[in-house]
């Protein structure tokens, strides 16, 4: 892990504590102002490493051991009068090792233990009711404003989002198949302009994504979209449930900019690189590609259109970084059918395959890293043909197979330079150490899918595939399709689709023996195939989001008016959430802990101060608002307690209050296994 990630990850350690920190300092101020009797503020869990008392002054570890040594007792135990007389503070200000979480303890309450009341007038249980809420609520309160005052700076500063213009769209899904309202032949395209959501103006892509996500099963999404042309359409979407994500989505992507993504993603940016060019070329992340076969270029789409537009032949691009111009032939492939199998589990590293009527290919090596484990054994251009109990296995059904295997070494079959190699393949992490890609130059079959997963009518259904009833099995070797031959994919793909029904493929099996496939592609599965165009390894998403900076332009007012209007907007999305949870559109697997948080804010970074903030506000909403929900233990439980006792004249009884103690334990301790397990698989994936 590198300097700048760790950096990262300890500014959002850092952020994530301080929010909590000042939660728990809000409390602390409000306990003071009512005069309650506060014996420890402390900012973190776990052991003390440091603390401060007025009168003993720093400690390493607690200062009740110097306290208790000079006067016998601990200070919890001293009088006020005790305290003045012996010159010392009775609260200890304590900084603990884990900074995810702090406290206040308070003379007359403890959390989870309501029978810890006190006879003292200075008590939390008799101090008025009226200063209590205050108290329970002010940690809330404290949690708002420092949203408020993020937001404010963040906004002043500028921060960058993702435009609300539409990049690729998944095929199958509702945005592919939904028409305009006023046109049944107007489709949504890339670089398509959202203008609204809902009625509501879109400043940015997550204006989208949050509408599909938050949407009621019964209702769809309505966008109000302007064409490139000026002319603007409105489509009216039910979202669907990604296979990927288990979100609620349309089923679009951001558009591109024509800079490669850098950071965090360089490595793996550099890696799509090594294998996109027809010769070694200077292209790296973060450089930005400024035409295409001599044409300027302005967004990634105005690239595809070339790429489409290619018919096969290697594109001439041009790089710049800073002064330096570079200029590298591109590799163009043929664009095949996505397939989605059936079976795949939702934690699965890939859900899809490429292929073409239920015909799939073999996995090559592209490139390897240099800290590969596999550095000796594999070489480039090996052809997968076995891995483990895996026979041909198609690029998803390796991904996953891998993801799920311990450390260690499995036997494994590659075809190098027309022969069979038999090595050791040593697996870490669930990988190998080297960039695999669809072998489309190998007129091999891996294990065809005769059946998918397809989107009809909102809904996932099984579906046969076209090979389904055929005897075609994996590592057969195809020869010609309906009597032309075919050397490749390309070929095999363009063979099929200049067939009228009937495809009739030439195969050699593993024995040596020729047969014959046959299967039917009906009119729909023609014009699917008949569709499929062009594509290079520089996919959209290797480039970084068109962006859009939304600010304040250095008006604190209206910085003022953006802050207080995306703290309310997060708080009732927030609300949402919870509501989308209990409706079980939005699934508990969504949920984050702190290490999820820790693990997305460590990308956030990324993207720059200003959007760390933002993030960081959006954390302390949310802070807010689950603090403030009418669950025991929380502070939105310990208000409901107080409103009873206001209403009936004394608090609900000691009974009652361990009961639901218990039961709120229980739910916060089900809801830390749920995300931490949740976090932890993803980091695994």
């Amino acid at each position: 892990m590198s300097l700048d990630s760790l950096f990262q990850i300890f500014l959002i350690i850092f952020g994530f504590g301080l929010l909590i920190g000042i939660h728990e300092f809000g409390h602390f101020i409000a306990a003071k102002w009512a005069g309650i009797r506060t014996h420890v503020f402390a900012i973190g869990m776990g052991p003390t490493l440091i603390s401060y008392r007025r009168g003993i002054g720093f400690c390493v570890n607690s200062s009740e051991i110097k306290v208790k040594e000079r006067f016998g007792k601990p200070s919890a135990e001293m009088s006020d009068e005790e305290l003045k007389s012996n010159g010392i503070s009775e609260t200890e200000y304590t900084l603990k090792l884990l900074p995810l979480g702090g406290f206040v303890s308070m003379l007359g309450q403890e959390d989870g233990k309501p029978e810890a009341v006190s006879d003292d007038p200075r008590s939390y249980n008799n101090c008025a009711i009226g200063k209590r809420m205050v108290v329970v609520s002010a940690g809330v309160v404290l949690n708002f404003v420092l949203a408020a005052i993020f937001f404010i700076i963040s906004f002043q500063m500028g921060v960058r989002f993702e435009a609300p213009i539409i990049g690729d769209i998944k095929e199958n899904t509702p945005a592919a198949l939904t028409p305009s309202l006023e046109d049944p032949l107007i489709f949504l395209q890339s670089g398509d302009r959202v203008l609204r959501v809902n009625g509501k103006d879109a400043e940015t892509f997550t204006d989208i994504q949050i509408a599909g996500a938050m949407a009621k099963p019964s209702e769809g999404v309505l966008l109000k979209v302007q064409k490139p042309d000026g002319n603007e359409y409105s489509f009216q979407i039910t979202p669907m449930k990604s296979p990927e994500t288990g979100l609620l989505e349309i089923g679009v992507f951001p558009a591109s900019s024509l800079t490669l993504r850098s950071g965090q993603s360089a490595q793996s940016v550099d890696l799509i690189l090594a294998n996109a060019f027809e010769t070694d070329a200077h292209v790296h992340a973060g450089m930005t590609m400024s035409s295409a076969n001599g044409t300027p270029l302005s967004v990634w789409d105005d690239f595809n259109v070339i790429v489409q537009n290619s018919a096969g032949a290697s594109i001439l691009t041009t790089w710049e970084n800073d002064d330096r111009i570079t200029e590298a032939s591109l590799k163009v492939s043929p664009e095949f059918q996505i397939l989605r199998p059936t079976g795949i589990p939702q934690t699965a590293p890939q859900n899809y395959e490429h292929g073409i009527c239920g015909l799939v290919p073999l996995v090559r090596v592209s490139s390897i890293l240099n800290s590969s484990p596999n550095l000796d054994t594999i070489q480039v251009d090996d052809v997968l043909l076995s891995i483990g109990d895996k026979q041909f296995p198609r690029m998803g059904l390796l991904r996953n197979y891998l993801s799920i295997q311990p450390n260690g070494t499995l036997d494994a079959k590659v075809l190098r330079n027309g022969e069979v190699i038999a090595l050791s393949m040593t697996v870490n992490g669930g990988k190998i150490g080297a960039m695999l890609v669809n072998a489309w130059e190998t007129p091999i079959f891996a294990m065809p899918l005769p059946t998918e997963l397809h989107l009809a009518d909102g809904e996932l259904i099984v579906e046969e595939t076209p090979i389904a009833l055929s005897n075609l099995k994996g590592g057969e070797r195809f020869q010609s399709v309906n009597g032309m031959p075919a050397a490749d994919w390309i070929a095999l793909r363009d063979l099929i689709t200049k067939s009228e029904s009937s495809v009739n493929i030439l195969c050699e099996t593993k024995s040596g023996e020729i047969v014959q496939t046959s299967f039917e592609v009906n009119k729909e599965e023609r014009t699917q195939i008949s569709l499929l165009g062009w594509s290079t390894q520089l996919v959209n998403q290797a480039f970084e989001p068109l962006f859009v900076v939304q600010n304040s332009n250095g008006n604190p007012i209206k910085a003022v008016k953006m802050g207080f209007e995306e703290t309310v907007d997060m708080v009732i999305m927030t609300y949402l959430t919870i509501d989308r949870l209990l409706r079980r559109t939005v699934g508990v697997e969504q949920l984050r802990g702190p290490i999820g948080i820790i693990h997305i804010g460590s990308k956030i970074a990324d993207r720059g101060f200003s959007y760390l903030l933002f993030f960081l506000a959006i954390i302390s909403v949310n802070l807010a608002v689950l603090n403030f929900l009418p669950l025991p233990i929380v502070d939105g439980g310990l208000f409901l307690y107080l409103v009873y006792e206001k209403l009936v004249g004394k608090p609900p009884s000691i009974a009652f209050q361990n009961a639901a103690a218990l039961l709120g334990l229980c739910l916060i301790g089900m809801l830390f296994v749920v995300t931490f397990y949740n976090d932890i698989m993803r980091l695994i994936g």
